[in-house]
């Protein structure tokens, strides 16, 4: 009777994971001209969306999704979350400096819009950030600095935690030019207007890290990655860094990321830039990723991402539904709707496993 209910019991906490694999992506339908889930690159004559390493930032937020694009000089489009269509921009008087003067976005808890710029050497040409406190607001300079690491390339990627004064932005340092300190990122307070590098002793991170997927799991955790299938899970206080697991991903090719608990579930979007498909993975436990389900919008041939960049936007997050715009930067923007298993029937599944374990003992033992 005993090893019966061993194996019972084994089987029955078997197919938790398997119940979790339930979690489901799939196309939003109506988003993009042809309502497929997918707007290419150039579709229905947009031409702020094309195959010239242009477009590398999005963002969600005030019932919008922002595209950062550099196609006919800097600009920050509005578009609309269910269909991709544009609806406006956002006003960029007074936007200069950078080797791009825009690149990355993010929007704080409190619809706060912020756009860094990217510079390859942040000495002699300083990283900043903007805000628009709304969307028909002008932009003002909450940083402009080295970023807290002299020389250093910054900018490729940024993520945002918080709202009003307990905003935080992560940004990633790049590996070139080798600069000591470069496999940390920049924290940046955009009410004091501070930027401090976060520090690791040894390696890994590895120098570059952070530089093109970077995510917050909550306000002293940060989550990055510059390819090769794995990722870096990190805590922060003040300047000193800690690694605390190095997660892997199913392909080398997922380099972008994002983070958002959806159904109690704490899960990692991850997308490739090779083939633009996104992955949805379970990080209860950020050492150990439990691949769940992957989905493709694109179709056809591809031109190449062959700078790695883009950016995963979670949003509309109700319940256990929410949804996740994925653009890799040549790939056009694909967006999806994500639904997640509800817990209580997981744990209704495994309570009733224990409840028939006690009844199974109480009988044996009269």
């Amino acid at each position: 009777m005993k090893k019966s209910l061993f194996i019972l019991c084994i089987g029955l906490l078997a197919g938790a994971p398997a119940m979790m694999g339930q979690v489901t992506i799939t196309p939003l339908s109506g988003f993009s001209p042809n309502g497929d889930g997918w707007l290419a690159p150039g579709e229905g004559g947009y031409g702020f969306l094309g195959t010239g390493n242009l477009e590398r930032g999005m963002a969600f937020g005030n019932d919008h999704l922002y595209l950062v694009s550099r196609n006919g000089g800097s600009s920050i489009r509005i578009l609309n979350k269910l269909t991709g269509a544009e609806v406006g921009t956002l006003d960029t008087t007074g936007i200069t400096g950078g080797t791009f003067a825009v690149n990355q976005i993010s929007v704080g808890g409190d619809g706060a819009i912020y756009v860094n710029n990217l510079t390859t050497q942040s000495t002699t040409s300083p990283l900043k950030v903007y805000r628009w406190t709304s969307e028909i607001a002008a932009p003002t300079v909450v940083y402009s600095g080295d970023a807290g690491l002299a020389g250093s390339r910054v900018g490729d990627s940024m993520a945002v935690f918080g709202s009003g004064s307990s905003t935080r932005l992560a940004l990633g340092y790049g590996n070139s030019p080798a600069v000591t300190g470069n496999n940390g990122y920049t924290i940046i307070d955009p009410t004091a207007g501070t930027a401090t590098a976060v520090a690791f002793a040894g390696s890994p991170p590895a120098a570059g890290d952070f530089r093109l997927g970077i995510t917050f799991a909550n306000s002293t955790r940060v989550i990055g990655t510059q390819g090769s299938s794995v990722y870096r899970d990190t805590s922060f206080s003040g300047t000193t860094g800690t690694l605390l697991s190095n997660g892997t991903l199913t392909s080398s090719a997922e380099r972008l990321l994002a983070y958002a608990v959806v159904g109690g579930v704490p899960l990692l979007a991850a997308q490739s830039n090779g083939d633009s498909h996104v992955s949805i993975y379970d990080v209860t436990d950020l050492a150990n990723p439990i691949f769940l389900t992957s989905g493709n919008a694109t179709t056809g041939t591809l031109t190449a991402n062959g700078n790695g960049t883009g950016e995963l936007a979670w949003g509309d997050i109700s319940g256990d539904t929410a949804l996740l715009w994925a653009m890799s930067s040549n790939q056009g923007i694909q967006a999806f709707t994500v639904v997640v298993p509800e817990p209580s029937v997981i744990a209704m599944f495994l309570t009733g496993a224990g409840v028939l374990g006690v009844s199974m003992l109480r009988r044996r033992k009269s």
